[in-house]
């Protein structure tokens, strides 16, 4: 626990108060702002939209505020109606009193909303252009996602007649087989992980994946691959390593020996099957990647293994399988995820029928739809370009390449350019706001690389890059170690396309009578042999935490700072405390949540659970479940 440090004055002039002053007064250069959670980046966005209606420079109607969901966008407009309200009862001219009287006047002409709420409106008001139905209904993730999962059954049941070769190797692989032919990143969404019932789950996934990325339909590259040969050659060594190692004089006691079982059951397995029947490579190809993802066995002690056998060459034997196993996977995986995303096209192409016929367009199809219209129809964009004078993005780390593309076709210079890659905006047209620092939706096509290559490019075409520091969130001890934590490891490296930090400076001040970063131990570490284990540590802490969190609501007289109470500090209240954890599952703990709500049960603590794995092991619910069933 930090002890408490004397209360610092809070600065007078903010560290970053030049750059927040350009933002407000440099209207005839493009911005691109990076700030972190915290820096009141969103509160600068609406201050530059009422600067540039109050000078003059754009009405309401030619603004687009592109947000990245519906939530933040029906804040946003709520934001901007406040700031006009107040602006225009400051000191200004006549003229841009009465701009910003207009501007609330019609409001709600002001585009503001997320990217696809946009080209949405973009494709009905050009329906003709872009040939879609002008009456189209846009599909909900999980509507698109059974949409596709119709299109794909009626694929796979055709398929099973005569299966090609992607398609028979994929059904042959299990359930724990880790090949992915799908998109560069998986789907997360709810519906896609509960496809995930084996191999046909699997593949319907990879083709989900592969609808969710089809603006990139080039064929992925096919190396040769010599599958047959490359599995015979596994299978003399299989032989060769599960007899030397059943060798073992010690089978009982030698951890070696029982770690490598599998190896020796596969081996007998083979030879089996092959007294009955021709050779299955499906089969092999399925058994050799399973096997390559089994865990390193333990050595084992001793010199000696069994009787004319030494451990150094049994070890040796299973290090040239394993390693000949993690070749043939890695190779495997490539070669069987390109023939299934060749295959797998005309699973896609059936749902794109499925949706033209209902008249319907999923999130993806309207920012194709809508890059197409814009990039190929040389009138449709420049009729755009002169209408929207001025573009402001938020949370831009969070765009996609279709987004970006969209984006800066709409702010070119030139009407005539239709590579998105060389556009040079119009002066002032584009203030893009981000923090590279929280892009995390890359399962959701976000791409940090396509943020940077951006930002790059509007900076050599003259664009502003201004940066805010100073956080009004956080107090500086928490900062200090937010900093201390972050600045090593975020360094910017383009190759791993890691964001650059930028050090938070203070704004408020640390209290004197409570600590602001308490580190709290864990009381019972220790496994059965003395040593800290993972198991311990998972099984003590919640209710380490559940008692903490008890200490601190009745015990400590703490206070925090409130924003239903601005400007002072209120007893802290289980509305105060957030619990974080890595990940809901643990193979030690299962359900990890479920240690700490019981813990807060315990003591009646009052929480709200976002997430978790176990629903039906809830007492509430098995109650429930018993009443129904009774």
């Amino acid at each position: 626990m930090s002890a408490a440090r004397p209360r610092q004055p809070a600065p007078t002039t903010l560290a970053d108060a030049r750059e927040r002053e350009s933002i407000r007064t440099e209207l005839d250069r493009s911005m691109v702002v990076e700030a972190a959670a915290g820096t009141g980046k969103t509160t600068e966005l609406v201050r530059r939209i009422v600067a540039v209606l109050a000078d003059g420079r754009a009405r309401i109607d030619s603004i687009v505020a592109v947000t990245f969901t519906e939530k933040a966008a029906g804040e946003l407009k709520l934001r901007l109606r406040t700031s006009l309200e107040e602006a225009r009862h400051g000191k200004m001219s006549s003229q841009g009193r009465a701009a910003l009287e207009d501007a609330l006047a019609r409001l709600e002409e002001a585009r503001v909303g997320t990217i696809h709420a946009f080209c949405a409106d973009l494709l009905r008001e050009r329906s003709v252009e872009a040939a879609v139905d002008p009456r189209f209904e846009t599909l909900t993730e999980p509507e698109a996602e059974r949409l596709f999962g119709r299109a794909f059954d009626a694929w796979l049941q055709e398929q099973l007649h005569d299966p090609p070769e992607g398609v028979r190797r994929a059904l042959r692989r299990t359930t724990r087989s880790a090949f992915r032919p799908g998109a560069p990143l998986p789907s997360t969404s709810s519906a896609a992980a509960r496809a995930d019932d084996g191999p046909v789950g699997r593949l319907r996934k990879a083709g989900w994946n592969l609808a969710e990325w089809r603006d990139f339909p080039t064929a992925w590259r096919h190396d040769a691959f010599e599958r047959s040969t490359r599995i015979d050659t596994l299978v003399e060594r299989l032989h060769t390593f599960a007899a030397l190692s059943a060798r073992c004089s010690s089978p009982e006691s030698d951890n070696f020996y029982s770690d490598t079982w599998k190896f020796r059951q596969a081996s007998a397995d083979v030879s089996a099957a092959e007294e009955v029947r021709s050779r299955d490579h499906d089969g092999l190809e399925a058994m050799f990647v399973d096997l390559a993802r089994e865990s390193r066995p333990r050595r084992g002690r001793g010199v000696v293994y069994g009787k004319d056998v030494r451990r150094d060459a049994v070890w040796q034997s299973y290090q040239e399988l394993s390693a000949a196993l993690a070749d043939f996977a890695r190779d495997a995986d490539a070669d069987l995820a390109a023939r299934v995303h060749q295959e797998l096209a005309e699973a896609v192409a059936r749902y794109d029928a499925l949706k033209a016929r209902g008249g319907r367009l999923d999130f993806v199809d309207l920012l194709i739809r809508t890059r197409d219209l814009v990039r190929d129809r040389d009138d449709v964009r420049r009729e755009f370009q002169s209408r929207f004078t001025h573009l402001f993005v938020d949370e831009f780390q969070d765009t996609d390449p279709l987004q970006a593309e969209i984006l800066l076709l709409l702010s070119a210079q030139d009407p005539k350019t239709r590579d998105w890659r060389v556009v040079r905006p119009v002066d002032g047209k584009l203030f893009l706001v981000a923090d590279p620092k929280q892009s995390i939706y890359r399962f959701r096509r976000a791409d940090i690389g396509i943020y940077m290559e951006v930002k790059e490019q509007l900076v050599r075409a003259g664009a502003a890059h201004v940066h805010l520091t100073t956080s009004f969130r956080s107090v500086p001890n928490v900062q200090k170690v937010i900093n201390a934590a972050f600045r090593q490891v975020m360094n910017g490296e383009r190759g791993s396309q890691q964001a650059e930090y930028v050090p938070l400076t203070a704004f408020r001040t640390d209290p004197d009578d409570q600590p602001t970063v308490v580190a709290l131990p864990v009381p019972r570490p220790y496994g059965t042999r003395g040593r800290p284990t993972k198991y311990a540590i998972e099984r003590s802490l919640p209710d380490a935490v559940g008692a903490f969190v008890q200490w601190m609501l009745h015990d400590s007289g703490w206070k925090v700072s409130d924003r239903e109470h601005p400007g002072e500090r209120v007893p802290l209240a289980p509305r105060h405390i957030c619990i974080l954890l890595r990940r809901f599952d643990s193979f030690y703990a299962g359900d990890v949540t479920r240690g700490y709500v019981r813990a807060l049960e315990a003591r009646d603590i009052r929480h709200l659970l976002v997430g978790g794995r176990s629903f039906h092991e809830r007492e509430e619910v098995e109650t429930v479940r018993a009443a129904l069933q009774a």
